[in-house]
């Protein structure tokens, strides 16, 4: 079998060239609230979400079960959230205080 060096070389420096662009985002493991909003390098966290859960999702004053209810948002509503690193499951409303679990939602629209 015959090598071209010249092309090997080429080849070889634009793996390099190429595999410093890659998002540090898609390099990591993304939390479930992540994926939820589809998050990439240089993206706001923040999209629109729709209300799967039948009974809807109880919003929390803090990312977990364990902090007390404040409200309640209906099955198929939707609302904005904010996805923050430290929050893994939850998200967090943009337009008003309070949290909500990535379970029970799914990214409205594209």
């Amino acid at each position: 079998m015959k090598f071209n060096k010249q092309l090997t070389a080429l080849a070889f420096l634009t793996l390099i060239a190429t595999s410093g662009t890659v998002p540090a985002i898609a390099t990591q493991a993304q939390t479930p609230a992540e994926q939820l909003c589809r998050l990439r390098a240089g993206i706001k966290p923040v999209c629109t979400v729709l209300v799967t859960a039948p009974i809807g999702v109880a919003i929390r004053s803090g990312p977990s079960s364990s902090y007390p209810k404040i409200g309640n948002i209906p099955y198929q509503h939707d609302v904005n959230v904010r996805v923050t690193k430290s929050s893994r499951e939850w998200v967090k409303l943009t337009d008003r205080p309070g949290w909500i679990h990535s379970r029970y939602l799914e990214m409205a629209g594209d």
